[in-house]
């Protein structure tokens, strides 16, 4: 991205010029659509999950991979005590547990999780400027709400245009005492069993 113009007296986004920090922002979408489909053209095929899915797939810890691999090395010691699984690793032979499918797959797991890593702080930073800039502005304004939603009882004009905002106020309180409701009334969830280390 360019840096600031010679003349200009800002010197971080902060103080940046409104119709500069449009600019800005119009660019920044383009190359990250860019770069998103440099990417799909890199992996073909991409997945993207559901956000349930998100939270129930497996998370591997450091060194996780290193391990599975151990664990593979024996199943190629002693094929034969690890028939059962057979059918179980998705791949191309129902027969036959398949050891080199499945390191590929761990392998793959491990290098998607570099890449992802090493764009993390791109989206980290522009994530955390985005939620700094919304402690600028969202607690002073939602005190201007109350003040407002309390006028706008006896005062038609601004009644008319704060409305939709009350309107979307309402169903977000709703929608959160639903949530919290659901969590109250689901039973604890048991323990998860610790892995066997032994």
């Amino acid at each position: 991205m360019p840096s600031k113009k010679k003349d200009s007296n800002w010197t971080t986004w902060e103080d940046m010029p409104i119709d500069e920090f449009r600019s800005r922002a119009e660019k920044a979408k383009a190359m990250a659509a860019e770069f998103v489909e440099e990417l799909d053209d890199l992996f073909p095929g991409l997945v993207t999950l559901t956000k349930e899915q998100r939270q129930t797939a497996p998370r591997l810890r450091d060194g996780e991979h290193a391990m599975l691999h151990k664990v593979l090395d024996v199943v190629e010691m002693k094929p034969v005590l690890f028939e059962s699984l057979a059918d179980q690793d998705e791949g191309m032979d129902p027969n036959r547990f398949e050891t080199a499918l499945l390191r590929e797959r761990v392998e793959k797991h491990l290098l998607f999780s570099k890449v992802a890593e090493s764009l993390a702080p791109v989206g980290g930073e522009l994530g955390d400027s985005a939620l700094y800039t919304a402690i600028k502005f969202r607690e002073t304004l939602y005190a201007a709400y109350r003040i407002a939603k309390a006028h706008a009882q006896t005062d038609r004009k601004v009644m008319d245009v704060l409305a939709p905002v009350i309107d979307f106020m309402r169903k977000n309180t709703a929608a959160g005492a639903a949530t919290r409701k659901s969590r109250k009334a689901a039973p604890a969830a048991a323990p998860l069993p610790v892995a066997d280390e032994a």
